[in-house]
């Protein structure tokens, strides 16, 4: 029999299944017997509140009095709420959970490769610091989306995605746990292509009929990995979904429309934008604007056009790190948002199109009578050979 428990009610010999209510980011790695009281002190020191317990699987059954016969209660995550935390505060740890999201990338490409094996409790680790950070102020990570290394695509591509899953879940407003589970998911939907020959993946020209169809394999590769890891059902069908499309033209299945589930078709979006949006070797990145245009374009048949508008809305359209080109003519960076009036958004102007060259920068409230100015169009940096890192480190991550 399962039943609710507060953590001041735990004793030694109790087998937890979940946490159910937290004021903390802890997430349970796996369910078992807390066997010394240090695991109990353990969980208070995680902000745990609450968790479900198994009393046909504990070693001492507690008596009625010992448990809170409550329902059980989830977590969801809140798409109005305002950030908690000031974006010159937040980018600074932003950018070193991108760092670390980096290194062990890297660390667990590099143990498939040798022992075939994945280390789950650090990518755990990672998702949910994203998205508590996603919660304080989501225009940090989504900011550090926006920088661009075409040397290290294939590590940043699967972060962008976890990140970018954990914001459209924070603004579909789905619970907790769900949004902890597409973060992960995201983070790991590509791990499949560590089993691609690199002469294949790592390929800068057109590739031929067979090297496509190698290619093809890495959404089964990374099923099977997963699976041999024991991750849950969701991250395994997001890796192996996630090139499926709603006409059927997907790989590598060829799964149609009713065949998959929101969170699938959720990650299907997440990853052809983030793809179309970096720069690669063999191709510049598209703007925002230019991606939402690109998948609407391939119509409701490929993509789910309803969620297709929430995502949009979930990043928005003048997000932070945009570079956009103002009615003044002069290049200006989206420095942040303005929750209330998005199209609205605080931008600092930095060059001059007419006269080609760098000004004075200035940071203009586009919502204050004051501001003379407004947005014209969003713009490719690279058009005016501007680096957008430069632009990022300068007056976001520096400022």
């Amino acid at each position: 029999m399962r039943k609710t428990v507060s953590v001041n009610k735990l004793t030694v010999g109790m087998y937890v299944v979940r946490v159910t209510k937290s004021s903390g980011s802890a997430i349970m790695k796996s369910q078992g017997l807390l066997k010394t009281h240090e695991s109990i002190e353990r969980l208070k020191s995680l902000k745990v509140k609450e968790v479900e317990i198994d009393t046909s699987k504990s070693n001492n059954r507690p008596t009625e009095e010992t448990v809170v016969e409550t329902p059980i209660e989830e977590t969801y995550l809140s798409n109005t709420a305002p950030p908690t935390t000031s974006i010159s505060r937040e980018i600074k740890k932003a950018q070193a959970m991108y760092s670390k999201a980096r290194e062990t990338q890297q660390k667990a490409f590099d143990r498939i490769r040798s022992e075939g094996k994945v280390d789950i409790e650090s990518y755990e680790e990672i998702a949910a610091e994203f998205l508590d950070s996603i919660i304080r102020n989501q225009d940090a990570l989504l900011c550090m989306t926006k920088l661009q290394n075409k040397d290290s695509y294939l590590l940043d591509h699967s972060i962008n995605v976890g990140i970018l899953l954990a914001i459209f879940a924070k603004h579909l407003g789905l619970s907790r746990d769900i949004g902890l589970k597409l973060t992960l998911a995201g983070i790991l939907h590509d791990i499949g292509k560590i089993k691609v020959p690199d002469e294949v993946l790592l390929k800068k020209g057109r590739l031929t009929k067979e090297e496509f169809e190698e290619i093809k394999k890495h959404p089964q590769y990374g099923a099977d990995i997963l699976t041999d890891a024991g991750m849950d059902g969701l991250t395994i069908q997001i890796a192996l979904q996630h090139h499926e499309r709603l006409s059927g033209s997907g790989y590598p299945s060829g799964l149609i429309e009713h065949q998959l589930n929101q969170y699938v078709r959720m990650s299907c979006i997440v990853d052809v934008f983030d793809a179309i949006t970096a720069e690669r070797v063999y191709k510049p990145g598209m703007t925002t604007f230019q991606a939402f245009n690109v998948i609407k374009k391939s119509g409701d048949s490929e993509f789910d056009g309803k969620l297709l508008n929430q995502f949009a809305r979930a990043v928005g359209l003048f997000s932070i790190g945009t570079v956009v080109l103002m009615e003044s003519q002069k290049l200006a960076i989206v420095t942040q948002t303005n929750y209330e009036t998005p199209l609205k958004p605080f931008v600092t102007t930095f060059y001059h199109t007419k006269f080609a060259r760098h000004i004075e920068s200035t940071t203009v409230d586009l919502t204050s009578k004051k501001a003379s100015d407004s947005i014209e169009r969003v713009v490719n940096p690279k058009d005016f050979n501007i680096d957008i890192n430069i632009l990022i480190e300068r007056f976001i991550i520096d400022s």
